[in-house]
């Protein structure tokens, strides 16, 4: 109550940064209201950074006031007033139809804009997405090294990966001393990477050659989108259940990326109780991250519209993209992706959202032991190398729950296991 107190008098003198920091406080202490009362005084102000919140709380957060559009029509707004980290998140809006219609254009366009006016995350994935041409490479490198420049240290990491591709010793050399320092950093792609170096030469980082002029009015044009490439074929594994894969599905650097991207937000993962809904439960010890409109970006949405491609199913059907992290002794005990229609405690989910039909499973590092996925009926065991995707079939073809996908995330023995899990839902 101190702290309200302390922060409720300069707001109530007219200061917007104490509005906003007094709705920021109300909104943890779940006073929702005074919360959006406070907000929406600090936006009377002109306080866009208060707008660009208001509509996240909005879009995002589960309560009376929840309602997407409004949040996107809030932030928006803020985005064309020049809010960096508005015109961000409308981005991602775009790319995921949360509040908007999606719209893969217009995604790339606040992206690119948010980018040219110094947002170092849009900076970072406007790299990651340019097409992989020769005469693009040093425009890539200058911006990976504008957005490290801004301390996003997974931005020193694959400026590093892409130096390691060069014939010239020196650049290698270069590359892995950017690696080296974004592991020091804590980067856990980069950590991964390091122990591929033992023995080799290492050189200081140093900033690549300065562009004379960054063609911001081209770069939309200069940008592919994981989903709007070929994919790989599918490679049929088993017929009961039915289980296929597809080999460097996903490119190595955008693997890192993902990684980075979601470790901060890394959580125990839980099960579905039928009476208390989503717990921890021993059956389940493993970390994920549900990628939500504060978790997920634009780059990892053309990810999850790819991976629903190889589901063969329209992005819409599908539920939130998870990542799973295991550490050695982690796992996912044998369980069944289905929702089991003799289930009481399933029936809503069944009616809400339909049938979890297909699982896709996306490999983002090989560097651990053990750690296999196990379909137990099936006697099969599927390890995945870096960039590579499984999908299975949940249900037969009848829609029935095919009890033969009874299947296991085993413990990796050593080293980290990181991976995408998605559903596609369907009404059966």
């Amino acid at each position: 109550m101190e702290d309200l107190d302390a922060l409720r008098a300069p707001a109530e003198a007219g200061n917007s940064e104490a509005m906003l920091s007094l709705a920021n406080a109300l909104f943890d202490s779940q006073d929702f209201e005074g919360a959006i009362a406070w907000a929406k005084k600090a936006i009377s102000h002109g306080n866009l950074v208060a707008q660009t919140q208001l509509g996240v709380w909005h879009a995002v957060y589960q309560h009376d006031n929840f309602d997407p559009e409004a949040g996107f029509e809030l932030m928006l707004g803020a985005a064309k007033n020049h809010e960096l980290r508005a015109q961000r998140l409308v981005a991602n809006m775009y790319a995921s139809g949360l509040g908007c219609r999606l719209d893969w254009k217009r995604a790339v366009s606040w992206l690119v804009r948010a980018a040219k006016a110094g947002e170092a995350m849009a900076i970072l994935q406007v790299a990651l997405l340019l097409r992989p041409l020769p005469r693009l490479r040093p425009l890539r490198h200058a911006l990976y090294y504008s957005a490290s420049a801004a301390g996003i240290h997974t931005a020193g990491h694959l400026l590093g990966l892409d130096l390691l591709e060069s014939e010239d010793p020196v650049c290698r050399a270069q590359g892995i001393g950017w690696i080296m320092a974004a592991a020091d950093q804590g980067n856990p792609a980069a950590l991964m990477k390091v122990g591929d170096f033992v023995g080799q030469k290492m050189r200081r980082p140093v900033p690549p050659a300065p562009m004379k002029r960054v063609p911001w009015q081209d770069m939309a044009r200069y940008i592919l989108l994981p989903h709007q490439e070929d994919l790989p074929p599918a490679q049929q594994l088993l017929d009961a259940p039915n289980v296929s894969s597809r080999e460097a599905f996903l490119k190595g650097a955008l693997a890192d990326y993902i990684v980075s991207a979601a470790a901060p937000f890394l959580k125990p993962a839980t099960v579905h109780d039928s009476e208390q809904g989503e717990i921890v439960d021993g059956t389940r010890t493993n970390s994920f991250v549900n990628f939500r409109l504060l978790e997920t970006d634009l780059v990892i949405q053309s990810v999850n519209e790819r991976i629903m491609k190889a589901l063969h199913h329209p992005v819409q059907d599908g539920d939130p993209l998870s990542l799973l992290h295991y550490r050695p002794g982690q796992q996912y005990a044998p369980h069944f992706d289905f929702f089991d229609p003799d289930f009481p405690a399933h029936t809503h989910h069944l009616d809400q959202g339909g049938q979890r039909v297909k699982t896709g499973l996306l490999y983002l590092n090989s560097s651990y032991s053990g750690g296999v996925t196990r379909f137990h009926e099936a006697d099969f065991e599927f390890k995945g190398k870096k960039g590579d995707f499984l999908a299975f079939n949940n249900v037969n073809a009848d829609g029935n729950p095919d009890r033969m996908s009874l299947h296991s995330g085993e413990p990796p023995t050593d080293g980290e296991k990181w991976l995408l899990s998605k559903w596609a839902r369907e009404k059966v």
